[in-house]
Protein backbone atom coordinates (compact mmCIF):
# COMPACT_ATOMS: atom_id res chain seq x y z
CA UNK A 1 0.00 0.00 0.00
CA UNK A 2 1.05 3.60 -0.35
CA UNK A 3 0.41 6.86 1.52
CA UNK A 4 -0.75 8.24 -1.84
CA UNK A 5 -4.58 8.21 -1.56
CA UNK A 6 -5.04 7.56 -5.28
CA UNK A 7 -2.88 4.44 -5.05
CA UNK A 8 -4.66 3.34 -1.88
CA UNK A 9 -7.97 3.66 -3.72
CA UNK A 10 -6.57 1.63 -6.63
CA UNK A 11 -5.45 -1.06 -4.19
CA UNK A 12 -8.93 -1.09 -2.68
CA UNK A 13 -10.31 -1.63 -6.17
CA UNK A 14 -8.16 -4.71 -6.67
CA UNK A 15 -9.37 -5.99 -3.30
CA UNK A 16 -13.00 -5.25 -4.26
CA UNK A 17 -12.84 -7.22 -7.50
CA UNK A 18 -11.14 -10.25 -5.93
CA UNK A 19 -13.86 -10.37 -3.25
CA UNK A 20 -16.57 -9.95 -5.88
CA UNK A 21 -15.21 -12.91 -7.82
CA UNK A 22 -14.76 -15.11 -4.75
CA UNK A 23 -18.30 -14.33 -3.55
CA UNK A 24 -19.61 -16.10 -6.67
CA UNK A 25 -18.24 -19.42 -5.40
CA UNK A 26 -21.13 -21.04 -3.48
CA UNK A 27 -18.85 -23.14 -1.26
CA UNK A 28 -17.22 -20.02 0.17
CA UNK A 29 -18.52 -17.59 2.78
CA UNK A 30 -16.75 -14.37 1.86
CA UNK A 31 -16.82 -11.41 4.24
CA UNK A 32 -17.61 -8.07 2.59
CA UNK A 33 -15.04 -5.37 1.89
CA UNK A 34 -16.74 -2.93 4.28
CA UNK A 35 -16.28 -5.33 7.18
CA UNK A 36 -12.73 -6.32 6.24
CA UNK A 37 -11.59 -2.71 6.00
CA UNK A 38 -12.81 -2.11 9.57
CA UNK A 39 -11.00 -5.26 10.71
CA UNK A 40 -7.80 -4.20 8.94
CA UNK A 41 -7.71 -0.91 10.85
CA UNK A 42 -7.59 -2.82 14.12
CA UNK A 43 -4.44 -4.67 13.00
CA UNK A 44 -5.53 -7.95 14.58
CA UNK A 45 -3.61 -11.17 14.35
CA UNK A 46 -4.89 -13.59 11.72
CA UNK A 47 -6.10 -16.02 14.38
CA UNK A 48 -8.11 -13.23 16.06
CA UNK A 49 -9.67 -12.31 12.72
CA UNK A 50 -10.63 -15.93 12.17
CA UNK A 51 -12.33 -16.19 15.58
CA UNK A 52 -14.12 -12.86 15.30
CA UNK A 53 -15.54 -13.52 11.85
CA UNK A 54 -15.87 -17.30 12.04
CA UNK A 55 -13.74 -17.86 8.94
CA UNK A 56 -11.25 -20.61 8.15
CA UNK A 57 -8.86 -18.59 5.98
CA UNK A 58 -7.69 -15.01 5.60
CA UNK A 59 -6.36 -13.50 2.38
CA UNK A 60 -3.95 -10.63 2.82
CA UNK A 61 -1.64 -8.76 0.54
CA UNK A 62 -0.51 -5.48 -0.91
CA UNK A 63 -0.83 -3.53 -4.13
CA UNK A 64 1.78 -1.11 -5.44
CA UNK A 65 1.41 0.94 -8.59
CA UNK A 66 4.22 2.82 -10.29
CA UNK A 67 3.87 4.28 -13.76
CA UNK A 68 2.43 1.62 -16.04
CA UNK A 69 3.44 -1.23 -13.71
CA UNK A 70 1.56 -2.87 -10.86
CA UNK A 71 2.84 -5.32 -8.27
CA UNK A 72 0.38 -7.43 -6.31
CA UNK A 73 1.50 -9.65 -3.44
CA UNK A 74 -0.99 -12.07 -1.88
CA UNK A 75 -0.97 -14.87 0.63
CA UNK A 76 -3.66 -17.22 1.85
CA UNK A 77 -3.40 -18.05 5.55
CA UNK A 78 -5.16 -20.74 7.58
CA UNK A 79 -6.64 -18.79 10.48
CA UNK A 80 -6.49 -21.48 13.17
CA UNK A 81 -2.83 -22.41 12.61
CA UNK A 82 -1.38 -19.26 11.01
CA UNK A 83 0.03 -21.51 8.27
CA UNK A 84 0.62 -19.88 4.90
CA UNK A 85 -1.27 -22.11 2.48
CA UNK A 86 -0.35 -20.22 -0.68
CA UNK A 87 1.47 -17.05 -1.74
CA UNK A 88 2.17 -15.37 -5.04
CA UNK A 89 3.70 -12.19 -6.45
CA UNK A 90 2.38 -10.62 -9.65
CA UNK A 91 4.51 -8.02 -11.42
CA UNK A 92 2.70 -6.94 -14.56
CA UNK A 93 1.71 -4.03 -16.73
CA UNK A 94 -1.13 -1.93 -15.33
CA UNK A 95 -3.42 -3.06 -18.13
CA UNK A 96 -3.13 -6.62 -16.82
CA UNK A 97 -4.59 -5.91 -13.39
CA UNK A 98 -7.97 -7.52 -14.18
CA UNK A 99 -6.22 -10.72 -15.25
CA UNK A 100 -4.35 -10.72 -11.93
CA UNK A 101 -7.61 -10.49 -10.03
CA UNK A 102 -9.03 -13.47 -11.91
CA UNK A 103 -5.88 -15.52 -11.37
CA UNK A 104 -5.98 -14.85 -7.62
CA UNK A 105 -9.62 -15.98 -7.35
CA UNK A 106 -8.98 -19.14 -9.39
CA UNK A 107 -5.84 -19.95 -7.40
CA UNK A 108 -7.67 -19.65 -4.07
CA UNK A 109 -10.44 -21.97 -5.26
CA UNK A 110 -7.77 -24.46 -6.32
CA UNK A 111 -5.92 -24.26 -2.98
CA UNK A 112 -9.16 -24.83 -1.07
CA UNK A 113 -9.89 -27.88 -3.25
CA UNK A 114 -13.06 -26.40 -4.73
CA UNK A 115 -14.19 -27.83 -8.05
CA UNK A 116 -15.52 -25.11 -10.30
CA UNK A 117 -17.96 -25.62 -13.14
CA UNK A 118 -16.88 -24.43 -16.55
CA UNK A 119 -19.47 -21.66 -16.35
CA UNK A 120 -18.16 -20.46 -12.99
CA UNK A 121 -14.54 -20.61 -14.19
CA UNK A 122 -15.55 -18.43 -17.10
CA UNK A 123 -17.34 -16.02 -14.78
CA UNK A 124 -14.29 -15.71 -12.53
CA UNK A 125 -12.19 -14.90 -15.60
CA UNK A 126 -14.52 -12.13 -16.82
CA UNK A 127 -13.22 -8.57 -16.90
CA UNK A 128 -15.81 -6.03 -15.75
CA UNK A 129 -14.37 -3.44 -18.14
CA UNK A 130 -11.13 -2.55 -19.86
CA UNK A 131 -11.61 1.13 -19.07
CA UNK A 132 -9.65 1.90 -15.89
CA UNK A 133 -11.06 5.43 -15.52
CA UNK A 134 -14.64 4.11 -15.67
CA UNK A 135 -13.73 1.39 -13.19
CA UNK A 136 -12.35 3.97 -10.74
CA UNK A 137 -15.62 5.92 -10.95
CA UNK A 138 -17.55 2.71 -10.35
CA UNK A 139 -15.49 1.88 -7.26
CA UNK A 140 -16.09 5.34 -5.83
CA UNK A 141 -19.83 4.83 -6.36
CA UNK A 142 -19.61 1.47 -4.56
CA UNK A 143 -17.98 3.31 -1.65
CA UNK A 144 -20.91 5.74 -1.58
CA UNK A 145 -23.37 2.85 -1.40
CA UNK A 146 -21.79 1.43 1.74
CA UNK A 147 -23.07 4.15 4.06
CA UNK A 148 -26.73 5.10 4.25
CA UNK A 149 -27.15 8.85 3.71
CA UNK A 150 -30.50 8.73 1.94
CA UNK A 151 -30.88 10.60 -1.34
CA UNK A 152 -27.54 12.34 -0.81
CA UNK A 153 -25.70 9.05 -1.39
CA UNK A 154 -27.67 8.20 -4.51
CA UNK A 155 -27.11 11.64 -6.06
CA UNK A 156 -23.37 11.22 -5.49
CA UNK A 157 -23.50 7.75 -7.08
CA UNK A 158 -25.30 9.11 -10.15
CA UNK A 159 -22.70 11.84 -10.63
CA UNK A 160 -19.98 9.16 -10.66
CA UNK A 161 -21.76 6.47 -12.65
CA UNK A 162 -23.24 8.46 -15.54
CA UNK A 163 -19.80 9.33 -16.99
CA UNK A 164 -18.62 5.79 -16.24
CA UNK A 165 -21.28 4.18 -18.43
CA UNK A 166 -20.86 6.87 -21.08
CA UNK A 167 -17.15 6.14 -21.48
CA UNK A 168 -17.57 2.37 -20.99
CA UNK A 169 -20.97 1.41 -22.50
CA UNK A 170 -20.32 -2.33 -22.03
CA UNK A 171 -19.61 -1.99 -18.30
CA UNK A 172 -22.56 -4.04 -17.03
CA UNK A 173 -21.95 -3.73 -13.28
CA UNK A 174 -21.78 0.07 -13.52
CA UNK A 175 -25.05 0.11 -15.44
CA UNK A 176 -26.77 -2.06 -12.84
CA UNK A 177 -25.54 0.17 -10.01
CA UNK A 178 -26.67 3.30 -11.87
CA UNK A 179 -30.14 1.82 -12.44
CA UNK A 180 -30.35 1.10 -8.71
CA UNK A 181 -29.32 4.68 -7.86
CA UNK A 182 -32.01 6.08 -10.18
CA UNK A 183 -34.62 3.83 -8.57
CA UNK A 184 -33.55 4.76 -5.05
CA UNK A 185 -34.02 8.46 -5.81
CA UNK A 186 -37.66 7.66 -6.48
CA UNK A 187 -37.80 5.43 -3.38
CA UNK A 188 -36.61 8.29 -1.16
CA UNK A 189 -39.23 10.68 -2.55
CA UNK A 190 -36.70 12.82 -4.42
CA UNK A 191 -38.11 12.34 -7.92
CA UNK A 192 -40.98 14.85 -8.24
CA UNK A 193 -41.20 14.61 -12.03
CA UNK A 194 -40.46 10.88 -12.36
CA UNK A 195 -37.35 11.66 -14.38
CA UNK A 196 -35.30 9.14 -12.42
CA UNK A 197 -38.03 6.52 -12.83
CA UNK A 198 -37.93 7.00 -16.60
CA UNK A 199 -34.14 6.68 -16.61
CA UNK A 200 -34.27 3.57 -14.42
CA UNK A 201 -36.82 1.83 -16.63
CA UNK A 202 -34.94 2.67 -19.83
CA UNK A 203 -31.61 1.53 -18.41
CA UNK A 204 -32.98 -1.76 -17.04
CA UNK A 205 -34.72 -2.46 -20.34
CA UNK A 206 -31.42 -1.91 -22.17
CA UNK A 207 -29.53 -4.12 -19.72
CA UNK A 208 -32.01 -6.97 -20.19
CA UNK A 209 -31.92 -6.57 -23.97
CA UNK A 210 -28.12 -6.66 -24.21
CA UNK A 211 -27.44 -9.24 -21.49
CA UNK A 212 -30.68 -11.28 -21.40
CA UNK A 213 -29.24 -14.33 -19.64
CA UNK A 214 -26.86 -12.61 -17.23
CA UNK A 215 -27.60 -12.79 -13.47
CA UNK A 216 -26.84 -9.06 -13.15
CA UNK A 217 -29.73 -8.36 -15.53
CA UNK A 218 -32.13 -10.23 -13.25
CA UNK A 219 -30.70 -8.31 -10.28
CA UNK A 220 -31.34 -5.00 -12.05
CA UNK A 221 -34.93 -6.02 -12.78
CA UNK A 222 -35.51 -7.17 -9.18
CA UNK A 223 -34.22 -3.84 -7.87
CA UNK A 224 -36.54 -1.98 -10.25
CA UNK A 225 -39.52 -4.01 -9.01
CA UNK A 226 -38.54 -3.19 -5.43
CA UNK A 227 -37.57 0.48 -5.70
CA UNK A 228 -40.02 1.73 -8.33
CA UNK A 229 -42.94 -0.68 -8.69
CA UNK A 230 -43.15 -1.64 -5.01
CA UNK A 231 -43.88 -5.15 -6.24
CA UNK A 232 -42.11 -6.87 -3.37
CA UNK A 233 -43.24 -10.38 -4.26
CA UNK A 234 -41.81 -10.07 -7.79
CA UNK A 235 -38.67 -8.47 -6.40
CA UNK A 236 -38.22 -11.33 -3.92
CA UNK A 237 -38.52 -13.90 -6.68
CA UNK A 238 -35.98 -11.98 -8.73
CA UNK A 239 -33.45 -11.78 -5.89
CA UNK A 240 -33.93 -15.47 -5.14
CA UNK A 241 -33.49 -16.36 -8.82
CA UNK A 242 -29.91 -15.02 -8.80
CA UNK A 243 -28.86 -16.31 -5.38
CA UNK A 244 -27.24 -19.40 -6.88
CA UNK A 245 -25.22 -17.37 -9.40
CA UNK A 246 -24.39 -14.53 -6.97
CA UNK A 247 -24.47 -16.27 -3.55
CA UNK A 248 -22.38 -13.71 -1.65
CA UNK A 249 -23.53 -10.58 -3.44
CA UNK A 250 -24.51 -7.96 -0.84
CA UNK A 251 -27.09 -6.34 -3.16
CA UNK A 252 -28.84 -9.72 -3.51
CA UNK A 253 -28.68 -10.43 0.23
CA UNK A 254 -29.99 -7.00 1.19
CA UNK A 255 -32.70 -7.10 -1.49
CA UNK A 256 -33.88 -10.50 -0.31
CA UNK A 257 -34.01 -9.33 3.32
CA UNK A 258 -35.74 -6.03 2.54
CA UNK A 259 -38.37 -7.67 0.32
CA UNK A 260 -39.32 -10.11 3.07
CA UNK A 261 -39.53 -7.20 5.52
CA UNK A 262 -41.93 -5.30 3.26
CA UNK A 263 -44.03 -8.42 2.75
CA UNK A 264 -44.38 -8.88 6.51
CA UNK A 265 -42.89 -12.41 6.44
CA UNK A 266 -41.23 -12.04 9.82
CA UNK A 267 -39.58 -15.45 10.30
CA UNK A 268 -38.08 -15.52 6.80
CA UNK A 269 -37.04 -11.90 7.21
CA UNK A 270 -35.05 -12.81 10.32
CA UNK A 271 -33.26 -15.68 8.54
CA UNK A 272 -32.37 -13.41 5.60
CA UNK A 273 -31.23 -10.54 7.83
CA UNK A 274 -29.00 -12.87 9.85
CA UNK A 275 -27.39 -14.17 6.65
CA UNK A 276 -26.76 -10.66 5.37
CA UNK A 277 -25.24 -9.61 8.67
CA UNK A 278 -23.08 -12.74 8.79
CA UNK A 279 -21.38 -11.74 5.52
CA UNK A 280 -21.06 -8.08 6.47
CA UNK A 281 -20.64 -8.21 10.25
CA UNK A 282 -18.67 -4.99 10.60
CA UNK A 283 -21.10 -2.77 8.66
CA UNK A 284 -23.87 -0.71 10.33
CA UNK A 285 -26.53 -1.16 7.62
CA UNK A 286 -27.15 -4.92 8.12
CA UNK A 287 -27.05 -4.31 11.87
CA UNK A 288 -29.99 -1.93 11.51
CA UNK A 289 -31.86 -4.42 9.34
CA UNK A 290 -31.30 -7.24 11.82
CA UNK A 291 -32.60 -5.04 14.63
CA UNK A 292 -35.85 -4.59 12.73
CA UNK A 293 -36.03 -8.32 12.00
CA UNK A 294 -35.64 -9.14 15.69
CA UNK A 295 -38.34 -6.59 16.48
CA UNK A 296 -40.69 -8.13 13.91
CA UNK A 297 -40.25 -11.47 15.69
CA UNK A 298 -40.69 -9.88 19.14
CA UNK A 299 -37.19 -10.86 20.24
CA UNK A 300 -36.91 -7.61 22.16
CA UNK A 301 -34.05 -8.40 24.55
CA UNK A 302 -31.83 -9.61 21.72
CA UNK A 303 -32.82 -6.57 19.67
CA UNK A 304 -31.81 -4.12 22.42
CA UNK A 305 -28.53 -5.96 23.01
CA UNK A 306 -27.74 -5.83 19.28
CA UNK A 307 -28.60 -2.13 19.22
CA UNK A 308 -26.24 -1.41 22.10
CA UNK A 309 -23.50 -3.29 20.25
CA UNK A 310 -24.24 -1.37 17.02
CA UNK A 311 -24.03 2.12 18.52
CA UNK A 312 -20.87 1.12 20.36
CA UNK A 313 -19.21 -0.18 17.18
CA UNK A 314 -20.52 2.57 14.88
CA UNK A 315 -20.81 5.71 17.03
CA UNK A 316 -20.95 8.08 14.03
CA UNK A 317 -23.41 6.11 11.91
CA UNK A 318 -26.84 7.73 11.66
CA UNK A 319 -28.66 4.61 10.51
CA UNK A 320 -27.58 2.54 13.53
CA UNK A 321 -28.27 5.44 15.92
CA UNK A 322 -31.75 6.10 14.57
CA UNK A 323 -32.80 2.45 14.43
CA UNK A 324 -31.69 1.92 18.02
CA UNK A 325 -33.44 5.11 19.17
CA UNK A 326 -36.71 4.01 17.56
CA UNK A 327 -36.50 0.56 19.11
CA UNK A 328 -35.66 1.94 22.56
CA UNK A 329 -38.64 4.25 22.23
CA UNK A 330 -40.89 1.32 21.30
CA UNK A 331 -39.61 -1.18 23.87
CA UNK A 332 -38.34 0.98 26.73
CA UNK A 333 -40.43 4.15 26.21
CA UNK A 334 -37.10 5.98 26.06
CA UNK A 335 -37.79 9.49 24.73
CA UNK A 336 -34.24 10.47 25.64
CA UNK A 337 -32.81 8.16 22.98
CA UNK A 338 -34.79 9.99 20.27
CA UNK A 339 -33.82 13.40 21.64
CA UNK A 340 -30.17 12.36 21.72
CA UNK A 341 -30.38 11.22 18.10
CA UNK A 342 -31.90 14.60 17.17
CA UNK A 343 -29.06 16.46 18.89
CA UNK A 344 -26.35 14.45 17.14
CA UNK A 345 -27.63 14.17 13.57
CA UNK A 346 -29.10 16.70 11.20
CA UNK A 347 -29.07 15.03 7.79
CA UNK A 348 -32.72 13.88 7.90
CA UNK A 349 -31.78 10.89 5.76
CA UNK A 350 -33.82 8.54 7.95
CA UNK A 351 -37.51 8.16 7.12
CA UNK A 352 -39.67 9.23 10.04
CA UNK A 353 -36.84 10.97 11.89
CA UNK A 354 -38.26 14.47 11.52
CA UNK A 355 -41.67 13.62 12.94
CA UNK A 356 -40.37 11.45 15.81
CA UNK A 357 -37.79 13.98 16.96
CA UNK A 358 -40.34 16.80 16.67
CA UNK A 359 -42.90 14.83 18.72
CA UNK A 360 -40.27 13.97 21.35
CA UNK A 361 -39.43 17.66 21.73
CA UNK A 362 -43.11 18.59 21.79
CA UNK A 363 -43.82 16.07 24.56
CA UNK A 364 -40.97 17.44 26.68
CA UNK A 365 -42.29 21.00 26.30
CA UNK A 366 -39.75 22.20 23.74
CA UNK A 367 -42.30 23.56 21.27
CA UNK A 368 -39.84 25.80 19.44
CA UNK A 369 -37.38 22.93 19.12
CA UNK A 370 -40.11 20.72 17.68
CA UNK A 371 -41.08 23.33 15.11
CA UNK A 372 -37.45 23.97 14.20
CA UNK A 373 -36.92 20.32 13.41
CA UNK A 374 -39.91 20.34 11.08
CA UNK A 375 -38.84 23.63 9.47
CA UNK A 376 -35.34 22.34 8.76
CA UNK A 377 -36.71 19.34 6.86
CA UNK A 378 -36.12 20.40 3.25
CA UNK A 379 -36.30 18.29 0.12
CA UNK A 380 -35.76 18.89 -3.58
CA UNK A 381 -39.28 17.57 -4.05
CA UNK A 382 -41.79 20.40 -3.36
CA UNK A 383 -44.48 17.84 -2.54
CA UNK A 384 -42.40 16.40 0.28
CA UNK A 385 -41.81 19.94 1.56
CA UNK A 386 -45.57 20.56 1.43
CA UNK A 387 -46.17 17.47 3.56
CA UNK A 388 -43.57 18.81 6.01
CA UNK A 389 -45.43 22.14 6.10
CA UNK A 390 -48.65 20.27 6.96
CA UNK A 391 -46.95 18.42 9.81
CA UNK A 392 -45.63 21.73 11.10
CA UNK A 393 -49.14 23.21 10.84
CA UNK A 394 -50.48 20.31 12.91
CA UNK A 395 -47.92 20.98 15.65
CA UNK A 396 -48.68 24.70 15.58
CA UNK A 397 -52.37 23.99 16.01
CA UNK A 398 -51.70 21.60 18.91
CA UNK A 399 -49.56 24.34 20.49
CA UNK A 400 -52.49 26.77 20.28
CA UNK A 401 -51.02 28.90 17.49
CA UNK A 402 -54.00 28.76 15.18
CA UNK A 403 -53.16 31.65 12.83
CA UNK A 404 -49.70 30.30 12.09
CA UNK A 405 -51.13 26.81 11.64
CA UNK A 406 -53.68 28.06 9.13
CA UNK A 407 -51.00 29.86 7.13
CA UNK A 408 -48.73 26.80 7.00
CA UNK A 409 -51.65 24.55 6.04
CA UNK A 410 -52.68 26.97 3.27
CA UNK A 411 -49.14 26.91 1.82
CA UNK A 412 -49.16 23.15 1.87
CA UNK A 413 -52.60 22.92 0.31
CA UNK A 414 -51.63 25.22 -2.57
CA UNK A 415 -48.71 22.98 -3.55
CA UNK A 416 -50.66 19.75 -3.15
CA UNK A 417 -53.70 21.02 -5.09
CA UNK A 418 -51.50 22.19 -7.96
CA UNK A 419 -49.64 18.88 -8.06
CA UNK A 420 -52.85 16.84 -8.25
CA UNK A 421 -54.42 19.21 -10.81
CA UNK A 422 -51.32 18.83 -12.99
CA UNK A 423 -51.47 15.05 -12.68
CA UNK A 424 -48.07 14.87 -11.01
CA UNK A 425 -47.19 11.45 -9.59
CA UNK A 426 -47.64 10.49 -5.98
CA UNK A 427 -44.47 10.69 -3.88
CA UNK A 428 -42.81 7.27 -3.88
CA UNK A 429 -45.75 5.89 -5.86
CA UNK A 430 -48.06 5.50 -2.84
CA UNK A 431 -51.24 6.59 -4.62
CA UNK A 432 -53.91 5.79 -2.01
CA UNK A 433 -51.84 7.18 0.86
CA UNK A 434 -51.05 10.27 -1.21
CA UNK A 435 -54.74 11.05 -1.83
CA UNK A 436 -55.51 10.50 1.84
CA UNK A 437 -52.63 12.75 2.87
CA UNK A 438 -53.85 15.41 0.42
CA UNK A 439 -57.32 15.11 1.96
CA UNK A 440 -55.89 15.51 5.45
CA UNK A 441 -54.03 18.66 4.39
CA UNK A 442 -57.20 20.07 2.83
CA UNK A 443 -59.14 19.35 6.04
CA UNK A 444 -56.40 20.99 8.12
CA UNK A 445 -56.61 24.07 5.88
CA UNK A 446 -60.39 24.18 6.27
CA UNK A 447 -61.42 22.99 2.77
CA UNK A 448 -63.82 20.24 3.78
CA UNK A 449 -65.24 19.67 0.28
CA UNK A 450 -61.81 19.03 -1.19
CA UNK A 451 -60.92 16.85 1.79
CA UNK A 452 -64.02 14.69 1.24
CA UNK A 453 -63.32 14.38 -2.50
CA UNK A 454 -59.74 13.21 -1.92
CA UNK A 455 -60.89 10.84 0.81
CA UNK A 456 -63.16 9.17 -1.76
CA UNK A 457 -60.26 8.90 -4.22
CA UNK A 458 -58.10 7.34 -1.51
CA UNK A 459 -60.79 4.77 -0.73
CA UNK A 460 -61.06 3.84 -4.43
CA UNK A 461 -57.30 3.47 -4.98
CA UNK A 462 -55.67 0.05 -4.79
CA UNK A 463 -53.39 -0.74 -1.84
CA UNK A 464 -51.07 -3.71 -2.25
CA UNK A 465 -48.42 -3.54 0.47
CA UNK A 466 -48.43 -3.57 4.27
CA UNK A 467 -46.31 -0.45 4.25
CA UNK A 468 -48.86 1.54 2.25
CA UNK A 469 -51.70 0.21 4.40
CA UNK A 470 -50.00 1.79 7.42
CA UNK A 471 -49.35 5.08 5.60
CA UNK A 472 -52.94 5.15 4.35
CA UNK A 473 -54.36 4.50 7.82
CA UNK A 474 -52.21 7.25 9.36
CA UNK A 475 -53.31 9.74 6.70
CA UNK A 476 -56.99 8.81 6.98
CA UNK A 477 -56.82 9.09 10.77
CA UNK A 478 -55.43 12.62 10.41
CA UNK A 479 -58.12 13.47 7.86
CA UNK A 480 -60.93 12.34 10.19
CA UNK A 481 -59.30 14.19 13.09
CA UNK A 482 -59.08 17.44 11.13
CA UNK A 483 -62.70 16.97 10.08
CA UNK A 484 -63.65 16.98 13.78
CA UNK A 485 -64.26 13.24 14.27
CA UNK A 486 -61.69 12.01 16.81
CA UNK A 487 -63.58 8.76 17.48
CA UNK A 488 -63.42 7.66 13.83
CA UNK A 489 -59.85 8.94 13.65
CA UNK A 490 -58.77 6.74 16.56
CA UNK A 491 -60.53 3.65 15.23
CA UNK A 492 -58.58 4.05 11.98
CA UNK A 493 -55.31 4.77 13.79
CA UNK A 494 -55.81 1.69 15.98
CA UNK A 495 -55.34 -0.48 12.87
CA UNK A 496 -51.66 0.55 12.88
CA UNK A 497 -50.97 -0.08 16.56
CA UNK A 498 -48.51 -2.86 17.40
CA UNK A 499 -48.35 -3.93 13.76
CA UNK A 500 -44.93 -4.25 12.17
CA UNK A 501 -44.09 -0.95 10.36
CA UNK A 502 -46.96 0.62 12.32
CA UNK A 503 -47.00 2.32 15.73
CA UNK A 504 -45.72 0.24 18.69
CA UNK A 505 -47.66 0.34 21.95
CA UNK A 506 -44.54 1.54 23.75
CA UNK A 507 -44.35 4.55 21.46
CA UNK A 508 -48.01 5.36 22.18
CA UNK A 509 -47.27 5.37 25.90
CA UNK A 510 -44.00 7.31 25.57
CA UNK A 511 -45.72 9.99 23.50
CA UNK A 512 -49.00 9.86 25.44
CA UNK A 513 -49.27 13.65 26.00
CA UNK A 514 -49.05 14.13 22.25
CA UNK A 515 -51.56 11.39 21.41
CA UNK A 516 -53.89 12.70 24.11
CA UNK A 517 -54.09 15.96 22.18
CA UNK A 518 -54.83 14.06 18.96
CA UNK A 519 -57.40 11.54 20.18
CA UNK A 520 -58.20 12.51 23.78
CA UNK A 521 -61.82 13.31 22.96
CA UNK A 522 -62.36 9.73 21.75
CA UNK A 523 -63.88 7.41 24.41
CA UNK A 524 -62.41 4.40 22.60
CA UNK A 525 -58.93 5.95 22.77
CA UNK A 526 -59.22 6.75 26.48
CA UNK A 527 -60.40 3.24 27.25
CA UNK A 528 -57.59 1.69 25.21
CA UNK A 529 -54.89 3.82 26.83
CA UNK A 530 -56.20 3.09 30.33
CA UNK A 531 -56.08 -0.62 29.65
CA UNK A 532 -52.61 -0.31 28.08
CA UNK A 533 -51.21 1.65 31.03
CA UNK A 534 -52.44 -1.03 33.44
CA UNK A 535 -50.48 -3.75 31.68
CA UNK A 536 -47.02 -4.63 33.08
Amino acid sequence: MSPDPDNAFFAGGVFEEVLTKLSKVPQLRVISRTSMERIAKEQLEVSAIGKRLGVSHVLEGSVRRAGDRVRVTVQLIEASTDNHVWAENYDRKLDDVFAIQSEIALAIADQLKITLSQQLQSSLSDRPTTNQAAYDLYLRAVDERRVWRGAESFRAMIVLLEPAVTTAPDFLQARVLLAEAYGRMYWTGEDPDNQYVAKARALVADINKRWPDHPESVLALAQLWYNVDRNYEAALQGFRAVEAALPGNIAVLSGNSSSLKRLGRAKEFLVAARRWQSLDPESPIPYAELMFALDANRLYDEEIALGEEAVRKFPEDESAAYTFAVLKLAQRRDIGAVLDYGRRFNSRSESGAASRVAIARFVTGDIEGALAWQADRQSENPIMNAIGDAEKADLLQLAGRGAEAQAAAARSLAVVSAAIAEGRPAPRGEVAAWYARAGAIAALAGDRDKAAAWERKASAAQVSTIEEQMLLADALADLRRFMGDPEAAWRIKLKTVDVFTGTPRGELLAFKPYYDKLYGQSPAYRAYMSKLAAQP
